[in-house]
């Protein structure tokens, strides 16, 4: 009974914070296109498609500042330049600095998607895209500990993302991207219009690594189905990513 009682709870948790979510996304103002826009995501889940989207769009509006839109590895390395756009899968402490008119458009996705793309890419890439993936995640090991444990950190970084308010986040889950693009559009002050949305292409994975993707990357990603698919970051969320099983 008390079992029940939890899971009605819970999911009427997760309602009324769908609720609250879509009351701050109206709340959304209209930008000019003076801000540095910046794309983070956990890693495969739609950043890239983003970047590219809104890179073009200020090209429409700037081609001079269009030149400077490059992908960050560490943002703290990294001087602000508004209008600009910059990607990165770094975790957001850095920007705590950075002027007020500073915008990021997290992407986030399962985990276990993300760490199936990346076992793929290392034969489509080869091993030096490798690297330079898990060197842009922070990676606390190797690939072939890739569904062993959190390598690339990625429940560290969505929990870190999702309740960051030191500058405007807007996280928005990868397959509800093209169901968003007036609110990306609105909170960036750039026109967003991805590309036709196709089907990702199933990964040919072994059997003995899904069954480990599976024991490591299930729980985190049943966390993350909590949350709205569009959303501002904010400390309200920090009860649903406290749950995130993360590793150092």
């Amino acid at each position: 009974m008390i079992d029940f009682i939890d899971k009605r709870i819970d999911k009427w948790k997760r309602s009324v914070r769908k609720r609250v979510a879509i009351r701050r996304l109206e709340r959304i103002p209209q930008n000019a296109p003076k801000n540095c826009v910046i794309v983070a995501s956990n890693g495969r889940s739609g950043s890239t498609l983003t970047f590219l989207a809104l890179a073009e769009a200020l090209k429409e509006v700037d081609p001079v500042s269009a030149n400077k839109v490059d992908f960050v590895a560490r943002l703290s390395d990294t001087e602000f330049y508004a209008p600009c756009v910059y990607k990165t899968h770094d975790f957001p402490q850095p920007l705590s600095t950075w002027p007020e008119n500073t915008r990021v458009v997290f992407c986030f996705g399962p985990t276990k998607d993300s760490a199936f793309s990346v076992f793929s890419a290392k034969e489509r890439y080869g091993a030096d895209w490798i690297d330079q993936h898990f060197y842009h995640l922070h990676a606390t090991g190797t690939f072939d500990e890739l569904f062993e444990r959190d390598v690339l950190q990625q429940a560290k970084q969505i929990k870190e993302w999702i309740t960051f308010e030191d500058v405007p986040v807007l996280c928005v889950r990868y397959d509800a991207l093209w169901d968003h693009q007036e609110t990306i559009s609105r909170f960036t002050g750039l026109e967003f219009t991805p590309p036709k949305r196709r089907e990702r292409t199933p990964k040919d994975i072994p059997e003995e690594f899904k069954t480990s993707a599976d024991r490591l990357y299930d729980p985190i990603d049943e966390v993350i189905d909590q949350l709205p698919e569009c959303f501002i970051a904010s400390a309200q969320y920090k009860s649903v990513v406290d749950k995130l099983p993360v590793t150092d």
